[in-house]
């Protein structure tokens, strides 16, 4: 799998951008979420990926961050829903929505998605609530709904730290949202001092 590409933005529209690295152009399927996340045309960016293999077909697609693709590729494990109808489900609502969506069972709102039917829509909040709970997306606590709000690049670089000693992805994510609070992080070694004490 390829994980990611870094590179330059040589072309972008709110389906689609062109990222220039060694030399080669590579065309990437985004989400509006994503679109709303690159940089100007020119500067660096750093995007995940996921490739879809067909047999007459490559398909690459990019995400701001690992949070979206986590969300895609549990879209794309619902019966029906093909990667080119995940990628429109993300770009029908912010992905803090989409999730609060699915954690409080609103079919109106996923319906409201073009593509995203009734059944579809049941589909997905039964096969996705509790996943996104023990992904540390959603959660419930003392009965109110509370959302993982989109983790920064250097939010998600603390994750992984954190993850690798050993720590569980919904405690992290948790305590970096509560770090949240305390300002702005001048490293990710700040941030990570910070989410431990917060742990």
């Amino acid at each position: 799998m390829i994980d990611f590409i870094s590179g330059k933005i040589a072309e972008k529209t709110p389906t689609r951008v062109v990222v220039e690295s060694s030399g080669i152009g590579y065309s990437l399927l985004i989400s509006t979420n994503t679109f709303r996340e690159l940089p100007a045309v020119g500067d660096k960016a750093v995007l995940k990926t996921y490739l879809h293999v067909r047999e007459d077909n490559l398909q690459l697609f990019a995400f701001s961050g690992e949070n979206e693709r986590t969300v895609f590729e549990s879209l794309i494990s619902v019966s029906g829903i093909g990667p080119r109808l995940a990628q429109t489900i993300l770009s029908g609502l912010r992905l803090d929505e989409l999730t609060l969506s699915i954690q409080r069972g609103d079919i109106e709102k996923l319906t409201s998605i073009s593509g995203v039917g009734t059944k579809t829509a049941q589909r997905i909040i039964v096969e996705l609530k509790e996943k996104f709970s023990q992904l540390g997306l959603i959660e419930a606590e003392t009965g109110d709904e509370t959302i993982f709000p989109v983790l920064t690049s250097m939010e998600e670089e603390a994750l992984l730290a954190l993850m690798s000693l050993g720590y569980k992805r919904q405690i992290v994510a948790r305590a970096l949202n509560r770090a949240r609070n305390n300002g702005e992080f001048e490293s990710v070694e700040d941030l990570i001092k910070i989410a431990l004490q917060l742990i």
